[in-house]
């Protein structure tokens, strides 16, 4: 086993190194105090507390300073004791190694260009994270404080730092934020008295008049927000429940539908019987069971030629091509594969099988008759108008489906997701109804109740009853269990092959076809063709194209 485990973990490190090296932690709890300094620039000291649940090797900050700013003295500690840091572009890698356990990391840095002063006012804008933060915070806490005593103080959060601002009697602005997730942007803009920062440039023009129009901004906009997700609560719901009910009601109406016509044809047979040939029995066997186009199908196939004498069965691995002048286009094609392709002569046998698909140079041809092969088996189960096609409903119900995605960007926009995500099932579930809803006609339900009474009594027949039978529907009845893959007709599957081949004893019968030999060759030939195959960014930013993240390795 350990043998076995090791590659198995390289592997899935190798395929997966992002899940299989993943870190799992939480930061509970972040603290930003913000010291302005009379120059402009603004001493910060972060205090981030990890808990963490597996090995680590240290946590990641990214700052991104914004346009005409910069960081610089970026440090980090733990209990005072200083910590190795390394700098990649914008990200600070901290190194403090562990195992399932909870630490606080400070980090000191300072921006320079922190603050712009104005005629009126002298302002602190700045995004510690940003869409591009990747970790949730579980609480947030930001305390700008300024060089000294302040009174007149405005400040504005923006996003998630939105009315978590509280103003402090020295001046200190406290953004409140409490949980944050990840991807969400959350500003805070804070503006002071500018003689506060006399060694600041000033710039032309005011500042505040801008804030106060910001502020009132985000009220209209949130004023607006409140009324349209009350419209969306009464009006939404409504809609959606009745849309509920009338999908409801069509699953009723199918349901009843299927129903009547089942009890019409159920009780029909009593007894066993072998049902007529109303289509070709891959036909049949694709219609009834879902499983035509299997390996276990292409057997049955093959061998239903040889019971409409297109084909005789030489030996147990040979067969030869007697006529190509078949009934169904389906059955040319497979006639054409394996008397044309495969075997280039009159004679097929297993091996050429094995042979010709183990040449990288025939996948494409063998993939393009398979797929004639199937398309002629669907062509011939629409031909019988087995499905009633109800196009007009399907319609109706597909508009009546597409048009509630304008319910559902209302409920998303105003952030009512319980009502999303019962109005998007309930979209699915109509669109799939448009899509898939094809009810079986009477037709449909009489073949489909035939094979299935078939199947019910196929165990409970004798040998006697089955002597009785007619020739052809006992090779009905063989390619059908073969093609159907159901190892419930397995033991009185082999009690009757046995009788047929003690009653037979031409190398040619019908019943000397070994369909275990077959069905392993389709499955290799299937599997030598087979070819399967097996990546996203997005971009974020506060405010001046600054912001940052947190993380850990």
């Amino acid at each position: 086993m350990k043998k076995i485990m090791i590659p198995f973990l390289f592997l899935v490190m190798m395929l997966f190194p992002t899940a299989a090296l993943a870190v799992e932690f939480e930061i509970s709890d972040v603290k930003i105090d913000v010291e302005l300094q009379k120059n402009g620039d603004a001493m910060v000291i972060e205090k981030h507390t990890y808990d963490f649940d597996s090995k680590f090797k240290g946590i990641t900050r990214e700052l991104i300073a914004k346009k005409g700013s910069s960081i610089v003295d970026f440090k980090a500690y733990e209990n005072n004791e200083v910590l190795e840091v390394e700098k990649k572009k914008d990200e600070y890698k901290i190194f403090r190694s562990g195992k399932k356990e909870l630490i606080e990391v400070e980090m000191r840095y300072r921006i320079v260009n922190a603050v712009q002063r104005y005629e009126d006012g002298a302002e602190f804008y700045w995004p510690f994270f940003d869409r591009r933060n990747e970790t949730d915070y579980e609480s947030l806490t930001i305390n700008i404080f300024p060089p000294s005593k302040a009174s007149d103080v405005q400040s504005v959060g923006y996003d998630t730092a939105y009315k978590t601002d509280s103003i402090g009697v020295e001046g200190t602005v406290t953004f409140a934020m409490g949980r944050v997730p990840s991807g969400n942007n959350g500003d805070v803009r804070v503006v002071y008295e500018p003689e506060l920062f006399p060694e600041v440039s000033q710039l032309q023009g005011t500042i505040r008049d801008k804030v106060i129009a910001e502020e009132e901004r985000m009220e209209e906009k949130e004023a607006a927000f409140m009324l349209g997700k009350e419209n969306a609560k009464n009006y939404g719901p409504p809609i959606m429940i009745g849309f509920g009910v009338f999908l409801f009601g069509l699953f009723g109406y199918g349901l009843t539908l299927s129903r009547r016509r089942k009890n019409a044809v159920k009780d029909l047979y009593k007894e066993f019987f072998v049902p007529k040939e109303k289509m070709s029995m891959p036909a049949t066997i694709h219609y009834t069971t879902g499983k035509g186009l299997s390996p276990e199908a292409m057997s049955a196939a093959l061998l239903d030629l040889v019971r409409k004498g297109y084909v005789r069965q030489l030996s147990e691995d040979e067969f030869e091509c007697i006529s190509r002048d078949a009934d169904y286009p389906h059955e040319k094609e497979l006639l054409k594969l394996l008397f044309g392709y495969i075997a280039k002569e009159k004679t097929f046998k297993i091996e050429d099988l094995e042979t010709y698909t183990k040449n990288e140079k025939n996948h494409a041809s063998y993939d393009a008759k398979l797929v004639d092969w199937h398309k002629g088996i669907t062509e011939e189960i629409k031909t019988k108008d087995l499905y009633e096609r109800k196009v007009g409903l399907r319609w109706f119900v597909a508009l009546m489906s597409t048009a509630v995605v304008g319910i559902i960007i209302q409920f998303g926009r105003y952030e009512l997701f319980l009502y999303l995500s019962m109005t998007v099932l309930l979209m699915i579930i109509g669109l799939s109804f448009a899509f898939f809803y094809k009810p079986r006609t009477k037709e449909g339900h009489q073949i489909y109740q035939e094979w299935r009474q078939f199947k019910e009594s196929f165990g409970e027949l004798d040998i006697e009853q089955w002597k009785r039978l007619p020739s052809d529907d006992k090779s009905r009845s063989f390619t059908y269990v073969i093609g159907s893959g159901d190892e419930s007709f397995g033991e009185q599957f082999n009690i009757f092959t046995d009788v047929e081949k003690r009653t037979h004893q031409e190398s040619n019968s019908f019943f000397y076809f070994n369909p275990i030999l077959m069905n392993g060759s389709f499955v290799s030939a299937n599997t030598n063709t087979a070819v399967s195959s097996s990546s996203s960014s997005y971009s974020g930013g506060g405010t001046g194209g600054g912001g940052g993240g947190s993380g850990a390795f």
